[in-house]
């Protein structure tokens, strides 16, 4: 069961309700909208969330949730490489709920477009549920399939984990995947342990830059770096 997403059909049965007084000919919408939310809430399960060195030798660490671009992945690493699991595309977090709120804006203005969003959001995290439970039933974690990233530890140059975004460098290409907040602080002692000397977090970033600003004004103490010397003129004063 997913308590917000409960939560939140409830809420909007309630707006239902008190907006049909006025204008019953929103229920149309309002009622099965708020029905679906209820419904959605009771059957999806909870994310598992992090899976810090389960039980396969090959994997060290899952990571349930991961947002790259418009769509999610479950974030898979292994001992050699990572393997993005595609949870939803772009079609499912942008489009349907999008097209959800435009209906609710014809039936029911702002609240009608606010009623189409969270129900996109909650479809949304009823497939993305159900699909990673399909993966873990059929034991897909370590396999790529047609919509998942392969990426190999030897071809990654830099990894940084900057607030709740990982960024991974290789060469002239980049990816970035965003996390839930808490996870940042969870999974940044195994991401050390995986890529060692490629690994740096924001803090070592800042460290860094404060270092070298620190050395630069130990090399110019009085602060005229860059600057041409001053001559004298014929009567002895500074030009």
């Amino acid at each position: 069961m997913r308590k917000n997403i409960l939560v939140a059909g409830i809420t909007l049965l309630a707006l239902a309700l008190l907006f049909g007084v006025s204008d019953s000919t929103g229920l149309f919408f309002s009622i099965p909208i708020s029905i679906l939310n209820i419904i959605l809430g009771l059957v999806t399960r909870a994310p598992p969330g992090l899976e810090i060195q389960p039980e396969s030798a090959r994997i060290k660490l899952v990571i349930d949730r991961g947002v790259v671009g418009a769509s999610i992945y479950q974030l898979v690493f292994l001992n050699s490489k990572l393997i993005l699991k595609r949870l939803s595309s772009v079609m499912v977090t942008v489009i349907l709920a999008f097209v959800l709120a435009v209906v609710g804006l014809e039936s029911l203005f702002i609240v009608g477009a606010l009623m189409g969003g969270i129900s996109g959001f909650s479809l949304q995290e009823f497939l993305t549920q159900r699909i990673r439970n399909k993966i873990g039933s059929e034991m897909e974690l370590t396999s790529v399939g047609k919509n998942d990233i392969e990426i190999e530890y030897g071809d990654i140059l830099e990894v940084r984990l900057v607030k709740s975004r990982l960024y991974l460098i290789a060469g002239i290409k980049s990816l970035s995947a965003s996390f839930p907040r808490g996870y940042a602080r969870k999974i940044e002692p195994m991401l050390t342990n995986i890529f060692e000397s490629k690994f740096t977090t924001e803090e070592s970033i800042r460290a860094a830059e404060a270092a070298e600003k620190e050395n630069e004004k130990r090399q110019h103490p009085g602060g005229d770096r860059g600057k041409f010397p001053r001559r004298k003129n014929s009567v002895g004063f500074y030009e």
